[in-house]
């Protein structure tokens, strides 16, 4: 079960890793047959930097799916403790990972109906896929804390369910 969680909980991030896996390898392949066969330098720097970039990307998404499951587990237990509240939510429907990590909370937890009257609140739409702050504020990218909520989020050990 703990498994069929996390990837209900990070479906998302998920696709990013397979699909991240697979142009790792494609542009890798196309940067080792243009360095073998002495493709221009423009070439080789935009495959190299694509290669690298695809290659990161898999940690990154993978970091960020960790996350994303702590912060179902803490989501679960605290709708178990508390009911359904909005102030527990607010600090975790800022990107679309979060929202879907939340939506598998609430849907064990049976608050479907208020959970989809807050985000039509909000007014977030199934495509808003970019974290709501960094759109409103780019340079929240280059912040510390960012980072710690978005890869590093901490272990959480649930206090009421069994993982």
């Amino acid at each position: 079960m703990r498994a069929m969680r996390f990837f209900q909980t990070t479906y998302l991030l998920q696709l990013m890793t397979i699909a991240s896996v697979f142009l790792f390898f494609m542009t890798g392949k196309e940067l080792l047959f243009l360095i073998d066969n002495g493709g221009v330098a423009w070439q080789i720097l935009l495959f190299g930097y694509l290669t690298a970039y695809f290659f990161t990307l898999i940690f990154f998404s993978q970091l960020d799916a960790r996350s994303r499951y702590q912060n179902y587990k803490l989501l679960k237990d605290k709708f178990y403790e508390y009911g359904f509240d909005i102030r527990l939510l607010k600090p975790f429907v800022y990107s679309r990972c979060q929202r879907d990590a939340i939506a598998v909370a609430v849907r064990e937890m049976r608050f479907e109906k208020d959970w989809k009257q807050f985000t039509g609140h909000l007014g977030f739409r199934w495509y808003h896929i970019l974290p709501y702050l960094v759109i409103r504020n780019p340079n929240m990218l280059f912040t510390r804390d960012y980072w710690n909520k978005t890869l590093f989020v901490r272990t959480y050990r649930s206090k009421y369910f069994l993982w």
